[in-house]
């Protein structure tokens, strides 16, 4: 389970916006300087379910299932990859039957399917902001505000 400590600067019916600092994970990664906060600030914001009632201004403890952010990851990198190598060698084998130009097919079906990924990669992500289903949880007072 991934943890973050941050402040919560807003509430609405069940969920809250909570202001972080990135460190822990994001500090070995490679690309924390280009992830979702664009500006140099360390600062980020999130919005998190808040189950336990935590009010504007007190210092809370969120969590993400570890195997959330392992489907997440899978579903943003890796399935789009596959959905294409396997687009292109349908088109690849297509080709070889109609004795067309492979090449042409390959990579054109190798782009048909990353496409149609990340349209079901979109398709999942408004669903999840639906149901709510991804989103991190409040699931500890640190200190009141």
């Amino acid at each position: 389970m991934a943890t973050e400590e941050g402040i919560v600067t807003k509430i609405n019916k069940t969920a809250a916006t909570i202001r972080t600092t990135r460190k822990t994970a994001c500090e070995s990664c490679h690309e924390r300087h280009g992830c979702i906060n664009i500006s140099d600030s360390r600062e980020m914001e999130l919005e998190a379910d808040n189950p336990i009632n935590a009010q504007v201004g007190d210092r809370v403890i969120i969590s993400l299932q570890t195997g959330h952010l392992l489907r997440l990851t899978f579903l943003l990198y890796i399935f789009p990859i596959l959905l294409m190598i396997i687009g292109a060698l349908l088109g690849n084998h297509i080709a070889v039957i109609y004795h067309a130009d492979s090449s042409l097919l390959s990579v054109g079906f190798g782009f048909l399917f990353f496409f149609i990924a990340f349209g079901f990669v979109k398709l999942q992500d408004m669903r999840a902001r639906k149901t709510g289903r991804y989103r991190p949880v409040i699931i500890r007072i640190k200190k009141k505000g």
